[in-house]
């Protein structure tokens, strides 16, 4: 009898030390936590440069300066530790401020050649990072401006980085 219980512990042992994998290299963001990427239109139209930041596997803090305007925002990921994840969804919201010309000036507008506004993105993306931390994420997102003009407008954005 003490054998057969030897015997299962042993074949215990050896399958949870050495037959368990690395977790952390399952999923990319959680070894690859600090990166940038080139945006395409997104919370600053036409081009952007940004900043991220996994905090874990889930949440990642963006920050990120344009053409036109700066943002900073958090996204949330639909991923989990112990699956690979190369391919994950995700939402979050980023708040941001433009200066953009007034186009009214030249047909009686306002005296003022420019307009300031503060912005807000609200994504529903996908991101497929790999495992040496490169990522490419395609997004739709609502891009409400605030101000005399406030609205709301569908949008999207294309972003291209790696990560850390």
């Amino acid at each position: 009898m003490k054998k057969y219980v030897l015997l299962t512990v042993s074949f215990l042992y050896f399958q949870i030390i050495l037959g368990q994998e690395n977790m952390s290299m399952l999923n990319p963001r959680g070894d690859y936590k600090t990166g940038y990427c080139f945006r395409i239109l997104g919370p600053t139209p036409f081009l952007s440069f940004s900043m991220n930041h996994f905090i874990n596997e889930r949440i990642n803090l963006e920050a990120g300066l344009g053409l036109v305007g700066a943002y900073g925002g958090i996204h949330f990921f639909a991923s989990k530790q112990d699956k690979k994840n190369l391919l994950a969804p995700y939402t979050g919201i980023n708040l941001g401020y433009m200066t953009l010309p007034d186009i009214q000036v030249g047909i009686g507008g306002s005296s003022g050649g420019w307009g300031k506004f503060m912005t807000f993105y609200i994504p529903v993306g996908v991101q497929l990072m790999t495992k040496n931390g490169f990522h490419l994420s395609i997004e739709g997102a609502m891009f409400a401006i605030t101000g005399d003009r406030s609205n709301a407008t569908p949008w999207g954005s294309l972003k291209i980085g790696r990560n850390f």
